[in-house]
């Protein structure tokens, strides 16, 4: 076996995070132009439902490969592999950014392992193969034990309410307030989410219980968004500046809270090892997925969340 080159992890590393970054920049740049052309195009205010739902198909292509590889690792298949891992640059990274859709860099921890890895998380590590330091205790790290399904659960869920129930909604809480309310409240969302991210990095919250607290304060703000959708085009406070300031406000602690339990979680289950690594990435994008496809019938068919009409005020009676 050749001995590894020394600057190949770092190149690694620095291709995947430009890969990341370019992704992300090109889907956060259509996100916060939603602002500008939802009034525009025949979608109108259902247009980040749309949005919300092909993201999420797109990622799909992403699961699809990683579960190939772990369940046909043979040298047969890997050129069929690095055919698809190439029309794959042409997707979205493994989240969807909403303006905050999304989950920037927390997803970097559970995905960016897991795609240039070569090895099955079923196979011993590489580590153990060479004779080297071994990996983590098996005893010590159990990915089927209830503190990791309880990450897992927790990761799948507000995945499925920060990259599918929400941004679906986004454009019903916040134009009954103008379009500076939507636009300030994407942009700033976008900020709060790698601002989250930081932080985790810094302060890392690895108490179930705490997650747990933050999880229930980020669905009171998300209720709170949920309860201005429902009763667009007339929600409280509409044509005041109290109303503004709450709505850009709740976007951005919903995102910012969801953002940082979401890091903390992929963090404490990164002490897993690869397995825990693939579970991890299979929660975030099929929670995501969950929540995109779930909130299209309502908002893009049912009409269940109403627009405001040009020329007309129904909100003067």
């Amino acid at each position: 076996m050749a001995a590894p080159t020394p600057g190949r992890p770092v190149l690694t590393h620095l291709l995947v995070a430009l890969f990341g970054m370019g992704s992300w920049a090109a889907v956060n740049g259509i996100w916060v132009e939603l602002p500008v052309v939802v009034k525009e195009l025949p979608e109108g205010w259902s247009l980040p439902s749309y949005v919300s739902v092909l993201v999420a198909l797109g990622n799909l292509g992403l699961l699809v490969v990683t579960l190939w590889r772990r369940l046909a690792p043979g040298k047969g298949e890997r050129v069929p592999i690095r055919v698809v891992q190439g029309l794959l640059l042409l997707l979205p990274p493994p989240s969807v950014p909403t303006g905050g859709l999304g989950s920037g860099l927390q997803v970097g921890a559970p995905g960016a392992e897991e795609e240039v890895e070569e090895a099955s998380p079923l196979q011993e590590p590489p580590s153990q193969a060479a004779g080297t330091t071994p990996g983590p205790d098996p005893k010590t790290y159990q990915l089927l034990s209830a503190h990791s399904a309880c990450l897992l659960g927790l990761l799948a869920a507000t995945n499925a309410l920060t990259n599918g129930v929400l941004p679906a909604v986004q454009s019903f809480s916040c134009l009954p307030y103008g379009r500076l309310a939507y636009h300030l409240a994407v942009v700033l969302g976008s900020a709060a989410n790698p601002l989250a991210c930081f932080l985790a990095m810094g302060v890392l919250c690895r108490s179930l219980a705490g997650l747990g607290g933050l999880s229930l304060l980020g669905v009171l703000f998300g209720g709170y968004l949920m309860a201005l959708a429902v009763l667009s085009p007339c929600p409280p406070l509409v044509g005041t500046s109290a109303g503004v300031v709450l709505v850009v406000l709740s976007w951005v602690l919903c995102l910012g809270v969801f953002s940082y339990v979401k890091v903390a979680a992929s963090s404490l289950l990164h002490g897993g090892g690869r397995p825990a690594l693939l579970a991890a990435g299979m929660a975030i994008q099929v929670g995501s997925l969950l929540g995109a496809v779930a909130m299209f019938p309502p908002t893009s068919i049912y009409h269940v969340f109403h627009s405001r009409k040009d020329c007309a005020d129904p909100c003067d009676s």
